[in-house]
């Protein structure tokens, strides 16, 4: 396994910093996924998934964990505008990291499953003036771990403030329409791609940072309604943020799982 860290693929310097880790070169090209952390859009870093992407090179894959903007400084799109720049980044340099830019799949915790479902199921994304022009990624599947992929719905938890303050506007009548605009589940189109969703039953959406694990269950329906393949997994007992620690009982039960459906669906 190779291990490159802080690499480059933005203009806005600490944050816009990822980790490569590739797998023995007997596997190249290597299919690619993304590891996004969570942190409610204003804290976290690529080092809180390094455990679960030296994992997967260990497998095969090549993985990238990925740094992006915060709020307040920035509020959305920004930080989904540097998690597209990072994917084309590593598309266009697929050849040099002997990655498959064809075979692309997402990890995300919290807020990372907001983005990563973002970029899987958007199909019209448009930047900021003055951004790079991004468009559509075909993504080939997405692990959401607890994603707050519902803003609406969010916004009458307990973390209301953090998705308000990523916004960077209160949810009013006449702001309604962003919301949507910024909520995977507003986006589902038929025939997604596959999710595997993991959602602990104590995360109830009381406390700030939780998400309420009903957004999953109703994320969940709504993707098979559209000829989604879904796979839910509702873990009893399980706070927010388990996949983030990997000594917890949690994380070992279920990240078996995880890399049985990135096999299942980038193997070939």
């Amino acid at each position: 396994m190779k291990e490159f860290k802080d690499l480059s693929y933005g203009p806005y310097g600490e944050r816009n910093l990822l980790d490569l880790y590739l797998p023995d070169q007997s596997n190249f090209p290597a299919p690619l996924v993304v590891l996004i952390h969570g942190g409610g859009w204003r804290s976290g870093s690529k080092s809180a998934h390094e455990w679960s992407a030296r994992s997967l090179a260990k497998e095969g894959f090549a993985s990238a964990s990925i740094q992006y903007r915060f709020w307040p400084e920035w509020v959305f799109p920004a930080a989904v505008d540097d998690a597209y720049q990072a994917v084309y980044w590593l598309q266009n340099n697929a050849a040099r990291f002997g990655i498959d830019p064809e075979r692309i799949g997402f990890f995300g915790t919290s807020a990372g499953a907001h983005i990563s479902s973002f970029l899987a199921l958007n199909t019209n994304h448009s930047c900021k003036q003055n951004e790079p022009c991004i468009q559509p990624i075909n993504a080939r599947c997405v692990v959401d771990c607890y994603g707050p992929v519902d803003f609406i719905w969010m916004m009458q938890t307990a973390s209301a403030e953090l998705v308000g303050g990523f916004m960077g506007k209160p949810l009013r009548a006449d702001t309604v329409t962003d919301y949507l605009s910024a909520s995977p589940t507003a986006m589902i189109r038929q025939n997604p791609p596959p999710f595997l969703i993991l959602h602990g039953t104590l995360d109830t959406g009381e406390k700030m940072g939780d998400v309420p694990i009903g957004i999953s269950l109703k994320f969940a329906e709504n993707l098979k309604a559209m000829g989604g393949d879904v796979e839910l997994v509702v873990i009893e007992g399980a706070p927010h943020g388990f996949m983030c620690n990997s000594e917890s009982t949690f994380f070992k039960q279920h990240w078996p799982l995880v890399l049985k459906f990135l096999h299942k669906h980038l193997d070939s």
